[in-house]
This record gives C-alpha cells, structure tokens and sequence, in this order.
C-alpha cells in the first residue's frame, strides 16, 4: 500500500482559529476564558514536531481578545522527565516577542511542591504541577501523532505524564508499556491510554489544541476542544492521513526515523517497522539527523548496560523489571528506560541494522544494533543473507500508521 500526501490549502493560522472557536466537545473558548483569572498553558518540549510559537501565538492572542492580559497566562513546558529546556532555548523556540509578554516555567518532575489529584489503578498516586492544578482555565498544546504506547500522541498526554511527578510516571510506564492492547494507534481498551485520560481528567484539563501531520510533517488540521472528545476526533483525523494497511509482513523493512532527532526518540520508529516485519526479519533503520551529531553518552551507556544484563534475551529482561517495577538503568532518565525497554522487545524478534552518518559500528553494536554506513550497503549485505526478501519501505517511520491484519498482531 502507497501513503499518499494531500495538502491542506489553509494557513495553520487559520486552522487554529476555525478550531477555537468551533471546538469539539466543550463551549467555544471565548466562552470558558470569560472572568478567568489564572490562565496556564501547557505545551510540550522540543522533542515532538508541534508548531509551537505559532500555535501558542494564536492562542494568547484569543484570549487577549477575551480580557485576559499576558500577565494572567503562564506556559507550562510539558517535560515529563525529559530536560529542562535551556533559557535560549525557549528563546529560540518562540521569539522574543512572545517570550517578553507571557511567562515560561519548565516543569519539574521531581518538585517538593507537587499536587495529589487522586489516585489510579497502575499509577498509583497521581502527582501533578501545583501551578497546573491552580489555574482558572488549564490548556494544552501538542501534536496528535501514531504513539506506540498510548496510541497516538497529545490529549491529555501532556498532563500525565507532561506534568506529572517522577514516581507516577514511572510507576505508569513499567506497569503499562507492554500490557495487552498498548500499541500503536489503539485507543480502545488500551489501559496506558485509560490511564493518562484519567489523569488528564482529576488534574482539570479544561480544553485542548492539537497539531494532526501529514507524512511530510506538514500540519493537515488543527482540533480543538474536550481533552479526550477533540482528541478522539483528531486520532481519527490522524488514522485516515497516515493510516497504511499491510496485508502481510515483509522478510525486510527500511524505516527513516523521520521526523524525530532526539536520541530516545529515535527508538520509536522501530515499533512501526517491527510490526510489518516477520519475526526473524531485519530492519534498516535510517536515522539522518541525530541531535548533537551522535546518540546521547548516557544513552549509550544504559543501552549496553542493559545488553549486558539481557544476557542474549532481551524479552526476558524488559519484561521482567517491568513487571517489578524497576528500571534497567535507574540513572538514566525515564526516556532512555522506555526506549531500552522497547527496544529490547523488538531486538526480540528483529534484527537492525543502524545506517546514519551520525553514528558509527561502536555507538550502534552497543544499542544492540549492526551498523552499514550507507543504505546501499546495508541493502547489500541483508540481499546477501536474504535472497529475494520482500520488503517494505516507510520513508517517514514517526509518521505512519501501520494498520496489520490480526494475524500480523504480536504480544509483547
């Protein structure tokens, strides 16, 4: 099956303002900013494709034009447990202009003044951002991508874990990432999906607005609206853009890991390959651009760590901390454990091959990978081992759907 890319004629401007004041599953938002106070907005990091300055330009502009002045509104950055975002960083991201009349605060997992909301079934204790928490009027922005845990990206993900404390996360991730109907795409009975509902639900999320892509990373629609109503809308949106279905998995897949840079990132694409790969298969992962020009340090360094241990099964070790509750590389942040965590399930039935210019035959043997320094290499050496392989081709592995046929599922 072919991805075929067909362009929206509005200007993303545009579609966020048809999309504030026509939202799905709540009043427009001029309606819920009336008499607010106290506006936060929560935005997520550097590491997903959202339009961030434009998106949030737009946003603060229309509520301006409700009575709320820029210093009633403050922007969350949604971290979860990723790094804190440098001040020239956000800078950087969103101009001068926007980052002199609204205030930027990066959300600390680990803060003493974190707020309980409730409690839930895997996550235990739901610990969310006290600034979050006390808001009039509590938004969030982010992007509505294929997520191999949750489903699809955005929603109330920028809650929990965006905003959530290091133990409910944890506790979330090691419970949930390999339970039955967490994949890619599933938002129906999947319990990581429940979880991070429900926590978007007890922190008060009142309204969301999200990015949906097409494969070349370019906005399609803008939702609006109900944190999981609007969210649902824009998961459809999502399915129909960059849904492909497969009929039957291939001896062979080459998967860039467009658009993602970050290092841990850069893991998720292989999810989507795998899924269209006969167990014993091989993938081609083409990864172009890595931020900083190689993977992380300590990313290498929890990587081989947990090879080691995975003593040559690497499903028995995932599945076994997880089941614990414990991390493989507790000093490693709760990305790379992830990432580790996945990855090893994947070496499980696949074997990668790592082609990018960014990297070398060292940096990928200790994420547990082969290396070729180009495509046509790497093509060679695998028609040597797999004579007349099929294959499939995803050219933009962060952005694509795969929608298999029940006897292509797999169990983790």
């Amino acid at each position: 099956a072919l991805l075929e890319v067909a362009k929206t004629d509005k200007p993303v401007s545009q579609l966020i303002r048809e999309a504030l004041e026509a939202p799905v599953g709540t009043p427009p938002l001029a309606d819920l900013a009336k008499g607010k106070k106290n506006v936060v907005i929560a935005i997520d990091d550097l590491t997903r494709p959202t339009p961030r300055r434009t998106i949030l330009t737009s946003v603060v502009d229309f509520l301006n034009e409700q009575g709320v002045d820029d210093n009633r509104i403050d922007v969350l950055i949604a971290l979860g447990t990723h790094q804190p975002m440098a001040e020239d960083e956000i800078t950087n991201c969103y101009g001068h202009d926007l980052c002199s009349r609204v205030r930027f605060t990066n959300h600390d997992c680990r803060a003493h003044d974190l707020v309980s909301v409730g409690t839930l079934p895997f996550s235990g204790e739901v610990l969310v951002n006290r600034m979050f928490t006390s808001a009039d009027l509590r938004i969030a922005v982010g992007s509505i991508v294929p997520h191999p845990w949750n489903g699809f990206g955005g929603g109330a993900k920028a809650v929990h874990p965006g905003l959530a404390g290091w133990e409910t996360i944890k506790r979330h991730h090691l419970a949930l990432t390999a339970a039955k109907g967490v994949t890619f795409g599933n938002i129906v009975d999947n319990p990581f999906h429940t979880e991070v509902y429900e926590g978007g639900r007890l922190a008060g999320l009142d309204f969301i607005v999200n990015a949906v892509y097409d494969a070349d990373e370019d906005v399609k629609a803008i939702v609006a609206g109900h944190f999981e109503k609007a969210y649902r809308f824009g998961a459809s949106l999502c399915e129909d853009e960059l849904g492909v279905r497969f009929d039957r998995a291939a001896d062979v897949t080459v998967v860039s890991s467009f658009p993602y840079e970050n290092g841990p990132q850069i893991m998720k694409p292989l999810g989507t390959a795998t899924m269209v790969t006969k167990k014993g298969g091989t993938v081609i992962l083409y990864a172009d651009r890595i931020l900083g020009g190689r993977f992380p340090t300590f990313m290498l360094e929890a990587f081989g760590e947990a090879l080691s241990l995975a003593q040559g099964d690497p499903r028995r070790l995932a599945l076994d901390f997880m089941s614990r509750g414990q991390l493989i590389a507790p000093e490693a942040p709760m990305d790379v454990n992830s990432a580790i965590n996945n990855t090893l399930l994947y070496l499980s039935r696949v074997h990668v091959v790592l082609v990018s210019k960014c990297a070398d035959a060292e940096q990928a043997a200790r994420l547990g990978f082969e290396y070729a320094d180009s495509l046509e290499d790497a093509v060679a050496r695998v028609s040597r081992n797999i004579p007349g392989a099929t294959v499939n081709i995803l050219p933009a592995g962060g952005l694509i759907l795969p929608l298999v046929v029940e006897d292509m599922r797999f169990d983790c």
